[in-house]
């Protein structure tokens, strides 16, 4: 009778009713609400499987860092400062950023969905790594690791022992960034042979990459998707240029809960960074750090030296930052080949 008298305005009017609990709300409610909210976005395909994941760790680790049934209101700096320290005895600095976005995302979430009441007060100790923390982890890293970097003569080696369809795909990394997820979603009709030339609408960002192709590419692309090319497992597969022997996308992320009422889990699964692993591993190259990825971080590198900033970041699927993305309406094809020819010649050693 008390949750009707505090609902019945709103059920009547055909409204949603205020989540706000008069007897206090717990952190759990404000965590399971917060991830159902999560989770259809990710079954609408608003974010990727991959980020309602860390959504679901973090707020795991974080419930269980300040205990579930606490009131929210009990909440204050000190646990948050408590739960930052805990971050830094396990994960690095762009994690513990994360972490701290998402935890924050959660209660601002409870707040504009009425379930609390007032924001929640996270003190001066739950504030993200500052630049000079990045900037520090990130020399750690490099003089412990090396840089996430190929040399050139790397990029010949890789590339005289690939098989395809990796020799394409580590291709595609070194002409254009790309990284793991856009050679397993690139689609067929993006792919202008004729023209020598990639055309679409990078997913994650919604922004139209164009890329030129250099003749090496264009071959070696043509070879993928003109030969004996692996039956799609699902009809939905069927438009993508890269599958594997079982007719499946090179990465495949998916959210699944097991039966009513069960736990969303997340299946990850991505063979070129298997595949890829085991040719830096045959080659002697392998080192924490250096992934396929690591072939975007060159492309963007090398062709930094260009100065065509805007180029670039068309190619990269990148929006062109500041007021230059609204007015700039387009950057000429010629452009982007000098950008590509430039990055080939060092990659070859052809200048």
């Amino acid at each position: 009778m008390e949750q009707y008298t505090r609902e019945a305005a709103d059920l009547h009017a055909g409204r949603k009713p205020n989540l706000f609990k008069a007897e206090g709300t717990t952190i759990r409610d404000i965590a399971n609400n917060y991830l159902a909210a999560q989770l259809e976005k990710a079954k609408r395909g608003l974010i990727r499987p991959a980020s309602f994941n860390d959504c679901l760790q973090t707020v795991r680790a974080f419930v269980r860092t300040v205990g579930a049934e606490r009131q929210w209101t009990d909440i204050g700096p000190d646990d948050c400062g408590q739960y930052r320290l805990k971050l830094y005895d396990s994960v690095g600095v762009c994690a513990i950023e994360r972490s701290i976005s998402i935890v924050r995302s959660m209660f601002r979430h409870a707040y504009d969905t009425k379930l609390i009441d007032q924001p929640v007060r996270y003190g001066g100790q739950f504030n993200k790594p500052s630049q000079k923390e990045k900037r520090r982890n990130r020399s750690e890293r490099d003089r412990k690791h090396g840089k996430r970097l190929f040399a050139p003569e790397e990029i010949r080696l890789l590339l005289n022992n690939a098989q395809q369809p990796l020799k394409a795909m580590i291709l595609l990394g070194i002409n254009g960034g790309f990284g793991n997820t856009d050679c397993a979603e690139l689609p067929v009709q993006a792919v202008d042979l004729q023209r020598q030339l990639i055309d679409y609408e990078r997913p994650k960002t919604a922004v139209q990459r164009v890329m030129p192709l250099w003749p090496e590419t264009a071959d070696a692309l043509r070879e993928v998707m003109s030969g004996k090319r692996p039956r799609p497992s699902r009809p939905e597969f069927d438009n993508l240029v890269f599958l594997t022997r079982f007719g499946n996308p090179w990465k495949q992320e998916q959210v699944r809960i097991d039966g009513p009422g069960g736990d969303p889990k997340v299946s990850r699964h991505s063979a070129i960074v298997l595949e890829f692993g085991k040719l830096l591993d045959h080659l002697g190259m392998k080192r924490p750090g250096l992934g396929f990825y690591a072939l975007r971080h060159t492309f963007r590198t090398w062709s930094d030296e260009t100065h065509d900033q805007h180029a670039i970041h068309r190619m990269m699927g990148h929006a062109i930052p500041g007021m230059s993305g609204l007015y700039v309406e387009e950057v000429s094809v010629a452009r982007l080949r000098c950008v590509a020819e430039h990055v080939r010649q060092k990659a070859f050693s052809l200048q």
